[in-house]
């Protein structure tokens, strides 16, 4: 969240205004979308409708699925790891306006009714977090924060209220069992991984700048890392056409991570065409990799095999870091 996040606002040249973004892939000149025009074809879903594979980019998927600890947190946030419960407090608590008052005077803007960027960066000190540590972006989803470097009046006082929160060590420990939580909950990880794409948007606009959308995907699978999410990253970063991200984009790429086998991708599905492009990318550079490694190991021989094995496997080592 700018110094409070801003590390993740766009650079000037890095916007869609006069871009018209289908599916991330610029078409020519346009008038940025804004949220008072009605957006084709986008849904909510963050798994749409799409066969099912098995994630696969020529290794065994050992990351980016939720693990699944039976009776951690009995799904209430506000229970300890342990089985206790915060010292002093529990859901049947009200907790007083006038201490959450209090808590919010201290980190208000000196002119406006909010805590902004200098506010929400003395927050997270105290917090022990850095403004761009995934903790704090589980903080602006429970605030229900409507936009980066900002929590008004009403989103902190109100979010703290449904956190059960009243002070900085209630918020820490409750950033620390949601967190925990959204390690082995999907659907709660679904709610965050949906309000990532919000709150990422710039005022008035519809689709995520290309800088903004790679920030947010790094920040939101820090408790889960996909396998193919880094070549998703690199291929955007090679790809300066790509202006932004629509929500579509954005909710199906939770799905695709999950389900495809980009060797046997069928573009005929109803994938966005971003995915398309993002498979041929891969599956070419695969080969190209496939080729260099058989170049590499000689003419034959049992001295060849032997070096045309090792050389693939460093390809692969190198692929499964990249």
């Amino acid at each position: 969240m700018g110094s409070c996040l801003t590390c993740f606002k766009s650079p000037p040249n890095a916007t869609v205004n006069n871009v018209e973004a289908i599916d991330g892939m610029v078409t020519g000149p346009e008038t940025a979308i804004t949220d008072t025009e009605a957006a084709i074809h986008e849904t909510d879903d963050l798994l749409a409708a799409s066969p099912t594979r098995v994630t696969s980019l020529g290794s065994e998927r050992k990351s980016g699925s939720f693990r699944k600890t039976p009776g951690l947190l009995n799904g209430n946030i506000n229970a300890l790891p342990d089985g206790g419960s915060l010292p002093g407090k529990d859901l049947a608590t009200q907790i007083s306006d006038n201490d959450l008052n209090k808590l919010f005077e201290e980190y208000k803007d000196g002119q406006e009714d909010a805590i902004l960027s200098e506010g929400i960066e003395r927050l997270c000190c105290d917090l022990g977090y850095k403004p761009d540590d995934f903790a704090i972006l589980v903080l602006a989803w429970r605030l229900d924060a409507s936009q980066m470097c900002q929590f008004t009046k009403s989103e902190f006082i109100q979010g703290l209220q449904q956190m059960n929160a009243a002070s900085i060590d209630d918020i820490k420990l409750r950033l620390e069992q949601i967190v925990e939580k959204l390690k082995t909950d999907s659907e709660e990880f679904k709610l965050l991984y949906r309000f990532t794409f919000r709150f990422g948007l710039e005022p008035g606009h519809r689709i995520l700048s290309l800088d903004m959308a790679i920030s947010l995907w790094r920040l939101v699978f820090t408790v889960h890392t996909p396998d193919i999410l880094p070549r998703w990253l690199h291929f955007l970063e090679q790809h300066q056409n790509i202006r932004g991200i629509p929500k579509d984009t954005w909710n199906m790429f939770l799905n695709f991570v999950e389900t495809c086998d980009i060797t046997q991708y069928d573009d005929t599905e109803a994938w966005p065409s971003l995915f398309d492009d993002f498979v041929e990318y891969e599956q070419e550079r695969l080969k190209q990799a496939g080729l260099k490694g058989e170049s590499e190991g000689g003419d034959g021989g049992v001295e060849g095999s032997e070096e045309a094995t090792a050389g693939v496997g460093v390809l692969e080592d190198d692929n499964n870091n990249s």
